[in-house]
């Protein structure tokens, strides 16, 4: 059964209607843009519209699940969290963080299909008309690229790296480094020292030399660091002791504003804020998160939780 035969078994559409969904995907996006963090300039995002979305749903569980994804690859799994990524690194000295510039839109509907092509059995129609449900053509362009805000660009992402991943893992492993990746961000770490610098340099050529897809290192996120200097890895501590957290100022903050929530004194802007935080904790200290809810009394803390 073909991709189309597939879509008209699963949804109470006729085949024209399909063909026409699925020719016009490209183009049916919402697109707006929000402003970086640390007001580095604006990102675009854009989603598709709900009948998209219920397509890339169903095809990313349907044809994407069997495709090979890294065991470093942290990010948009389940059963893995930022802790996974943060705590193999904890332990080592010296630490590199890199990240990949404008990751998702480098990924090309072409690079998809090659990768189809080489990780399934897949025929090449087929392989053209997925690519077409999942990326997004922005206005004046030709080609189609990965979107930020369409439900299947994660799970793509994670698939589309597997060379990268492995090619990394490779030359970790023989020279002693520990290497995982949080979607763009990725993270060298070792105990023996000058050796980063040679790692960054296999990086980049790496970049240049794959077949797919076209990645580009954001040189102003490139920092080296080490046990003497404060470490931070997508936002947690490295303490020198080994452990990965969100560090002790942040818990007090959150502690104090868990208080004068309480209190009935925090702000709602305060409050979506405390909740945020605490939606994040859940994945990397459960046990802190029970303690908030310890001191603010449970029915508050569902209530809080529950917006």
């Amino acid at each position: 059964m073909n991709v189309i035969d597939s879509i008209l078994h699963e949804f109470p559409l006729g085949r024209q209607d399909i063909e026409r969904l699925i020719r016009t995907a490209p183009s049916r996006y919402k697109v707006h843009e929000i402003e970086k963090r640390n007001g580095r300039g604006m990102r675009t995002i854009a989603q598709p519209t709900a009948e998209i979305k219920l397509l890339q749903r169903y095809l990313v569980d349907r044809y994407l699940s069997n495709l090979p994804v890294s065991e470093v690859a942290k990010a948009y799994r389940l059963n893995h969290s930022i802790l996974d990524h943060a705590y193999p690194h904890a332990k080592n000295q010296y630490l590199l963080k890199l990240d990949f510039k404008d990751f998702f839109p480098s990924i090309r509907s072409v690079d998809f299909i090659k990768h189809l092509r080489k990780y399934s059995t897949l025929s090449r129609e087929d392989a053209i008309t997925l690519s077409r449900v999942f990326f997004w053509r922005p206005k004046g362009q030709r080609d189609l690229i990965l979107s930020i805000g369409a439900p299947s660009s994660p799970a793509i992402s994670n698939t589309m790296l597997f060379d990268f991943d492995s090619a990394l893992i490779e030359y970790c492993t023989k020279n002693n480094i520990t290497y995982t990746r949080y979607a763009d961000d990725l993270a060298l770490s070792t105990n023996q020292p000058n050796i980063l610098n040679d790692a960054l340099k296999y990086v980049m050529t790496l970049c240049h030399s794959l077949k797919y897809p076209r990645l580009t290192l954001n040189d102003d996120k490139t920092v080296f660091t080490s046990k003497k200097h404060h470490r931070q890895l997508t936002g947690l501590v490295l303490s020198n002791t080994g452990t990965a957290s969100i560090g002790r100022e942040k818990k007090r903050t959150i502690r104090a504003m868990a208080h004068h929530y309480k209190q009935g004194i925090l702000s709602p802007e305060e409050c979506a804020k405390l909740r945020g935080w605490l939606a994040f904790m859940m994945s990397i200290d459960s046990t802190y998160v029970k303690t908030i809810e310890t001191m603010i009394g449970q029915v508050a803390f569902q209530k809080l939780m529950q917006g």
